[in-house]
């Protein structure tokens, strides 16, 4: 056998050996993406812990813990996690609707960083905002709040 006939013979060995590996590593990869981890699109536990969520924050305005504005804007993304008709609810909308026109207030350090005349000017239009939806917020509160 010569020095080539080896190299060659070698180097396919080699490479039949670093494909199968491959192929078995491929094959560990695969298996391993089970549906735990990949993402949830529906998990029915998640969903109950969501409502439950609403169901508190709604509680929470109802006993004055939370200002109207707050509530929506938790309940509004909470919401957006939910995946059956619950969202499409009407009381879930009213709270949308608050906290979109209430978008544009800042918050959190945002709103730390805000000198007094502009805090004072941006709570009373937070207020004005509040009072439009008022009646709506309290039925839409008290729906959600004794849902199932």
């Amino acid at each position: 056998m010569s020095t080539l006939q080896i190299i060659l013979i070698s180097g396919a060995s080699l490479t039949s050996v670093l494909a199968a590996y491959a192929c078995y590593l491929a094959f560990k990869l695969k298996n391993k993406a089970t549906p735990s981890s990949q993402p949830a699109f529906y998990d029915p536990q998640s969903q109950l812990d969501t409502q439950l969520s609403i169901r508190v924050i709604a509680q929470a305005l109802l006993q004055n813990d939370l200002s109207s504005t707050e509530a929506a804007m938790r309940i509004g993304f909470l919401a957006q996690q939910l995946t059956n008709g619950f969202e499409q609810d009407k009381s879930i909308k009213v709270f949308q609707a608050l906290a979109m026109d209430a978008s544009h207030l800042p918050i959190l350090d945002a709103w730390k960083a805000l000198p007094r005349e502009e805090k004072n000017r941006l709570e009373k239009e937070r207020l004005s905002i509040e009072n439009k939806y008022a009646e709506q917020i309290q039925l839409a509160a008290k729906a959600l709040a004794t849902v199932n």
